[in-house]
This record gives C-alpha cells, sequence and structure tokens, in this order.
C-alpha cells in the first residue's frame, strides 16, 4: 500500500495545509479518504493518477471531510482527458445516500450523470466489505457525530487505519489492533473542554494500546512544527512517528 496526504488541516484556514483528505493505492484500489476543501487540487499538485480513483470513503458529514465530494464528481463529469468506464463507489455512514441527492439537487443535478456507473454503498459500524483485488475495507464507530466512522483497510497482509475525527473511546485500540500505519487525528496539544476530539497525550496513547507500528498525527488546529508534536507523542509512544503534512507520502 501507499499513502498519500492531501490534507492534513482543519476549517481552520492554513496555506500550508488543506483540510482531511488521503489517498491510499492498494492493488488496483485506488481510494480517497475523505474530502475535504483543497484536497481536489491537491491531487494533481501531488502527481496521483486522480482520474482513476475507484472508491471514494467519507468518514461523516461535516464539511471539512465532505464539502469537496460534489467537486470531484464535477471533475469527473468534466474535467477527465481520458475515457472512463470503470465504476466509482462511494462509501460512508448512513445517511450519505440522502446527502449526495441534495447535495446533487443543490448543484442543478448531474453530478451522478456520469459515462461510467457511480454506487453509494452506506455503512454500519462492524461492516468490513471487500474491495478489488483482495483490499478489505471495514468501520467502527467513533464518538464524534451521530454517524462518524473510522476505517480500516488490509491488502497483501499490510493494514492502514485512519480515525476520521474522534473522542477517545476504549473500542478504538481494539479496532486499530496491531495496525501498520495508523492516521490519527491530533486536533489539540491539550483537549479543550468538551471537545469531541483527541489531543496529543490521547493519540499517543491510542497508538500505544492499539500497537501500531506506525503513527501519523493529523487534523492540526494549531502549528505541529512549533509545537514539537513528534517529541511530544513519542513521550507516550514508542514506535515510528510520521508527522502529516500535506504532499507526505508513506509506502
Amino acid at each position: 500500500m501507499k499513502l498519500t496526504i492531501l490534507g492534513a488541516g482543519t476549517c481552520m484556514l492554513s496555506p500550508a495545509r488543506s483540510c482531511s483528505g488521503y489517498w491510499v493505492e492498494a492493488g488496483s484500489v485506488r481510494i480517497r479518504l475523505d474530502s475535504g476543501a483543497g484536497t481536489v487540487h491537491a491531487m494533481t499538485r501531488f502527481g496521483l493518477p486522480w482520474e482513476t480513483v475507484t472508491h471514494q470513503f467519507i468518514s461523516h458529514f461535516h464539511l471539512d471531510h465532505c464539502g469537496e465530494l460534489p467537486g470531484l464528481l464535477w471533475c469527473l463529469k468534466h474535467g477527465r482527458r481520458t475515457p472512463r468506464s470503470t465504476p466509482l463507489e462511494i462509501l460512508g455512514p448512513v445517511g450519505l445516500k440522502a446527502l449526495l441527492e441534495t447535495t446533487s439537487a443543490m448543484h442543478l443535478g448531474g453530478l451522478f450523470d456520469q459515462e461510467f456507473p457511480i454506487t453509494v454503498r452506506e455503512l454500519s459500524p462492524g461492516d468490513a466489505v471487500p474491495l478489488d483485488g483482495g483490499v478489505t475495507l471495514s468501520v467502527a464507530k467513533t464518538p464524534h457525530t451521530p454517524e462518524s466512522l473510522a476505517v480500516r483497510v488490509e491488502a497483501n497482509g499490510r493494514s492502514l487505519a485512519y480515525t476520521g475525527d474522534t473522542a477517545w473511546s476504549p473500542d478504538l485500540p481494539r479496532f486499530f489492533g496491531d495496525v501498520d500505519v495508523l492516521v490519527a487525528e491530533c486536533s489539540h496539544i491539550t483537549l479543550p473542554r468538551d471537545s469531541l476530539h483527541l489531543d496529543a497525550p490521547q493519540t499517543a496513547m491510542l497508538a500505544r494500546e492499539a500497537g501500531a507500528r506506525r503513527l501519523v498525527p493529523t487534523h492540526f488546529y494549531f502549528d505541529p512544527d512549533k509545537e514539537r508534536l513528534a517529541e511530544r507523542l513519542a513521550g507516550g509512544y514508542g514506535g515510528g512517528i510520521t508527522v502529516a503534512g500535506d504532499g507526505v507520502t508513506i509506502e
């Protein structure tokens, strides 16, 4: 598998970080995890074969995670340079179909009127679905919004997982258990009161209890370099750490 980070930021605007988005290649599968603002153009900026995307996963319905999904569909309809017949499957929580239907109507329809088939699959916590070429995608509930899901992608004996947005839950280390690469939100250095996110100590604890081989902290409301995030995390987690940044790749 190969991971390319399209956006490691949040709705706090940054010249260095787009909103949430992650491109994962595994065999014939080209899957985007989330579709926040800035992540559509980021695919071309980082030299990715965006016209070949096979799957789009949405973790939850906040705009910094799904707001650019209409833009992706519009580009696939009007901006492709080559013909396409390969289907696109969009996966996400229950309610995704209604959201997309409403969004398409807001944009005067036509987002699903493509040269190739588009399917929408709604997932419930505990679901595990085969994609293509031996790739499996599974999801678990996170305590963030009523619909929010974490996701795990497995292929050829390797695994990559993404928390989406989440508060701490003792169930998450089990879902992420023994994962090779854990892309985990780390929204704050110190968690604000009543925030349904993770701070640095909780992100380190999650990776440690899950036995993750490499931690990729992301989704920053702060400057991770200025706050020396890697050093902070290393105090609570002894595995490899790659601080997320737009354009960063991991194989």
